[in-house]
């Protein structure tokens, strides 16, 4: 054993040792040991005292003491790895000490709690570095029990607890059959039929419609096809449940055909004779499977575009030259030579649209009537009056595993696209322009398609403007003041400014984390890594319901009792993005030589300085892009959050469809239109400020992931 004087380099420093020790020294006196009941800001000073270690619990006084032991280890080198085992057997000592104190306690664990496990953690990474670990790189050490913790905590964790309410009843007792007895009860049958019929149709249905417009956007002569550039912008920046919104305003009850049928067709209508009932009535035909269809067709089918025009244009253009040598026709050609390639692309849609429709949660929310599928049962087995954790845990499990099987299908069968094309890369060339009969049948389907999403969206817009759709056309206000006039305290501002600022929150670290996970998985061999991977796939798997149910039986009892706080909405926008975070750095190390960070590591500089100073640089425009369209899938998400937000936390869209279920319809639709037409401007200001399109260049980066 010896005493410290000097640092070679790439060790630690023993200051940076002493900084760990003393921020878990100082969090243990000044932060709250225990989780407050109204939060760190809400809480009075003598909440805040009482919750503090030395004051709720005398026995915590023993980590204070340990840490003074330990502090002036900083500075004492002990023979061969002696420090690392130090270190390590320290830091884990304290941290499974404290787990282990909350979990037989059953006590929430508090903000202090928390960054002296934090802190313990850096002690543990810079002991196992020590010992060899990642080379004795302390910052990969780091990062990778970060990301593992990170996965275990909110991945692994909450997908254990749907399993677990599955095998123990409410008394804790073993029941092994209790998920049996679950989906044989009455109607869950019914529920899974349906969900299942909804998801073939959409995904049937969305692949014809994206092939249209994908082969229309690639192949056709007429400078239309430019128009649908713009189409696949449109899903990523309106609400889930929005598009069911306007279906409603149109073809609802009250709706405008509705009422132009009634006008025409109906009782006293123009065309009825007189004295005649009318052949048409008023009804709800919107609702139910017509109603979800079509607006999971209107919102899934650019998705479905954009995996097909992905490797669409990726064909090499040779292949289709040589068949039309052959004397074979534009239609022959079209038949034998391009649709068989597309193969891959297509069956790709087809599945991406059944997992998308599966676990969609805002359209069968708004528009499902009586037609019950698995998110919205999931939802109300909980937010209504049943309050069955065991059935949303089985019906979520359900879900999850049509997701998972959709999921591995997708990756083992249709990844496999060696044979799309010769090269495998876009190339230039003379494409095959469309039959001339076929373009001209796809422009007046498109133009009809867009008319009707034109129309859409301008009656959302319209929708804010009138006093009562259906009804009142006369225009108002009237819905945009109780909104946004009645001060910050009221109406919509305090929800959209929660949206705004967890999402500000949850774009940087669903990047960053995004970017490190795929540094990590594509340039480092370690133990464990098969964690993160297994891990990174089910983040790509696992539907918004799901982790809305999981992360309430995860993280609604001690020691981690987050749900009501703003973290864990947080953490579930940050979660719900990160495959895009993922497979945009994954896309973008890619194309980055490995011999940049040897030539800097060769320098003597450590991983730390080497992804600073040489990758980010290097990977600035996806950074760009993958945070602005994570800032925007925060902004509109609803599926996983609508289990989370509270009356304290609620953001965007939960309010907005608490307003649709209360029947504030013009309420919803002018706060919705908001929502769309400010990140439409987030959008253009992000255009701006980078000189293109980042949300575009995301949603290919999207598209990779798809595929």
């Amino acid at each position: 054993m010896k005493f410290k004087t000097k640092t070679a380099p790439g060790e630690v420093s023993p200051w940076v040792i002493f900084s760990w020790v003393g921020i878990a020294f100082a969090a243990y006196w000044f932060f709250p040991w225990i989780a407050l009941d109204y939060g760190l800001t809400d809480s009075t000073m003598d909440e805040l005292i009482t919750a503090l270690g030395w004051k709720c619990n005398r026995t915590t006084l023993l980590l204070p003491t340990f840490l003074a032991f330990i502090a002036p280890f900083a500075w004492i080198r002990f023979p061969k790895k002696g420090s690392g085992w130090f270190y390590t057997k320290a830091s884990g000592l304290v941290i499974g000490s404290i787990l282990l104190s909350f979990i037989v306690t059953e006590t929430p664990m508090g903000l202090g709690a928390g960054v002296v496990i934090m802190c313990m953690a850096a002690l543990f990474a810079i002991g196992i570095s020590e010992l060899g670990f990642q080379r004795g790189d302390t910052f990969i050490a780091g990062a990778v029990i970060f990301i593992i913790f990170m996965v275990i905590a909110f991945i692994f964790f909450p997908v254990w607890e749907i399993f677990y309410r599955l095998l123990f009843d409410k008394t804790g007792g073993f029941s092994p059959f209790q998920f049996f007895r679950i989906i044989t009860s009455f109607g869950v049958g019914r529920i899974i039929g349906n969900t299942l019929q909804l998801a073939v149709a959409v995904g049937f249905t969305t692949t014809i419609f994206g092939l249209i417009f994908a082969l229309y956007s690639v192949r056709a002569t007429t400078r239309f096809r430019y128009l649908i550039r713009i189409f696949y912008i449109l899903p990523i920046i309106t609400p889930p449940f929005v598009v069911g919104m306007s279906l409603i305003l149109l073809f609802g009850r009250a709706g405008m055909i509705n009422d132009g049928l009634i006008y025409l067709l109906g009782p006293n209508g123009i065309f009825t004779p007189e004295g005649a009932q009318g052949i048409f009535e008023r009804s709800g035909y919107i609702y139910g499977f017509t109603g979800i269809f079509l607006a999971q067709t209107l919102s899934l089918t650019p998705v479905s575009y954009m995996v097909i025009s992905g490797m669409l244009s990726s064909i090499n253009p040779a292949m289709e030259e040589a068949s039309l040598t052959m004397r074979a026709d534009r239609w022959k050609t079209l038949w034998s030579v391009t649709l068989p390639l597309l193969r891959p692309a297509i069956a790709n849609a087809f599945l991406l649209g059944m997992i998308s429709s599966a676990a969609d949660f805002g359209n069968p929310l708004v528009l499902g009537g009586d037609y019950d599928v698995l998110s919205t049962e999931i939802y109300f087995s909980i937010a209504g009056s049943q309050l069955d954790f065991a059935k949303a845990a089985a019906l979520g499990f359900i879900l999850l595993i049509i997701s998972l099987s959709v999921f591995v299908i997708q990756k083992k069968w249709i990844g496999q696209k060696s044979y799309v094309t010769v090269t495998g890369v876009e190339t230039s060339g003379n494409v095959t322009p469309l039959p001339l009969g076929l373009q001209r049948g796809m422009t007046v389907f498109i133009s009809l398609w867009l008319l009707l999403v034109g129309i859409l969206y301008v009656s959302i817009f319209l929708g804010g403007f009138v006093r009562q759709w259906g009804a009142d056309y006369s225009l108002t206000l009237s819905h945009h003041a109780e909104l946004w006039l009645k001060g910050l305290e009221s109406g919509a501002w305090p929800s959209f400014l929660h949206s705004i600022v967890y999402s500000i929150i949850a774009a940087p670290l669903t990047t960053l984390m995004g970017i490190l996970i795929a540094y990590i998985i594509t340039r480092k061999q370690f133990f464990g890594r098969s964690i993160i991977d297994f891990g990174t796939v089910l983040i790509f798997a696992i539907p918004g319901t799901v982790i809305g149910v999981a992360y309430i039986l995860a993280f609604n009892t001690p020691p981690l009792e987050l749900t009501g706080t703003a973290m864990i909405l947080i953490i579930t926008m940050a979660i719900r993005a990160m495959p895009v975070g993922i497979r945009g750095g994954m896309s973008a190390l890619s194309q980055i030589s490995t011999t940049l960070e040897e030539a800097s590591l060769l320098q003597r500089a450590g991983s730390l300085k080497t992804i600073r100073s040489v990758l980010l640089p290097l990977l600035k425009s996806t950074i760009v892009s993958s945070m602005a369209y994570s800032f925007i899938r925060a902004m509109t998400t609803v599926s996983a959050v609508i289990f989370l937000a509270t009356a304290g936390t609620d953001v965007a869209t939960t309010y907005i469809l608490s307003r649709v279920e209360s029947g504030d319809t013009g309420v919803a639709v002018a706060y919705g239109s908001v929502l769309i037409l400010a990140m439409l401007l987030f959008t253009l200001l992000v255009q701006a400020i980078s000189g293109r399109s980042r949300t575009d260049n995301q949603v290919q980066i999207e598209r990779g992931a798809h595929e």
